[in-house]
């Protein structure tokens, strides 16, 4: 909410299925209207609606605020499957509004340096993407030990790595092979290997399971670029990436700027609303970074590498 208000938009109304939760979220951020369902919400005078709901609810309810004629900032994973994502996009083009995925790290004037900086050839054209994102999270209430509502290790925080990678290389993997460690459905634990051909390979791990963890290491034909915090770095954090040369070599501190990802994200997203035009998280964005999701769940129940089916 507060980057809302910071990027210059207004937040007029808010919406739960408990009406006394509505009404305490109105009263701590101060917003007018507190609605009792979502219904009401998308009735209510709004022109943009924000979803953070459980992963499994993103579809219904995109589908249903797009023919209402409000555009869509939906949190991430935009949806369960690449073919959900997509009619999400055809839902947004007919009706004429905006959808976007709120993957608020790719707004980030860092992640942006460092794309820079790989495309710039400083390392060589990359080869070999290493990464991690875990935490530890105890089996509870959350929505992300619900298998039914889409939770799980790979839609929460393996999303952001292949994302990651499929940046890096300015491509699609070819297959991807996935192990996972499972408890009550849900996987608590993840390693993915992907596939680029001729480009290269990415091994990728998220994790419920495991303390903090959080980097990415590109490996170019030159040299390494290492990324710590590539999805968190908050407002007033300044943190490095740091340069690799050859062994021996104690590498280069690579200062970046400081931001606020989530107030940047809903800036470009309010701009794409004024013009009308397809945000740099689209549907269809989602929708390829969602193929490679699902690539990795085939590869999990059949145990050998899937063919990643990149939507035409």
């Amino acid at each position: 909410m507060p980057a809302i208000r910071a990027a210059g938009g207004e937040v007029v109304a808010v919406g739960s299925r408990d009406p006394k939760r509505a009404q305490k979220m109105a009263r701590e951020l101060e917003i007018p209207e507190a609605h009792p369902g979502y219904e009401d919400v998308l009735a209510a005078s709004v022109d943009c609606v924000y979803l953070p709901l459980p992963n499994s609810l993103h579809l219904p309810w995109a589908l249903r605020a797009l023919a209402a004629g409000k555009h869509v900032l939906c949190e991430k994973p935009l949806a369960l499957s690449a073919e959900e994502a997509l009619a999400m996009d055809r839902a947004a083009r007919l009706h004429g509004r905006v959808l976007a995925e709120a993957l608020m790290y790719r707004y980030h004037p860092r992640w942006q340096e460092a794309l820079r900086l790989l495309r710039s050839g400083m390392i060589g054209e990359p080869r070999h993407v290493g990464g991690s994102f875990a935490f530890p999270l105890a089996p509870g209430d959350d929505y992300r030990w619900r298998a039914e509502l889409g939770g799980g290790a790979l839609y929460d925080v393996g999303s952001y790595l292949v994302s990651a990678s499929r940046q890096v290389f300015s491509a699609e993997p070819l297959q991807a092979l996935a192990m996972a460690r499972r408890w009550h459905g849900v996987d608590v634990r993840c390693d993915l290997l992907l596939d680029f051909g001729e480009k290269g390979s990415a091994t990728l791990g998220c994790a419920f399971e495991r303390g903090e963890s959080q980097w990415l290491r590109v490996e170019g034909e030159e040299g390494t670029l290492v990324i710590p915090l590539p999805f968190t770095a908050w407002t007033g954090q300044r943190v490095p990436l740091y340069l690799e040369g050859s062994p021996g070599n104690a590498g280069e501190r690579l200062e970046t700027p400081a931001a606020d990802p989530y107030q940047e994200m809903a800036d470009h997203f309010m701009r794409m609303v004024r013009a009308l035009e397809q945000p740099l998280t689209s549907a269809r964005e989602a929708a390829a970074n969602l193929a490679v999701l699902d690539a990795c769940r085939s590869s999990m129940e059949s145990g050998v590498a899937s063919v990643v089916m990149v939507p035409g």
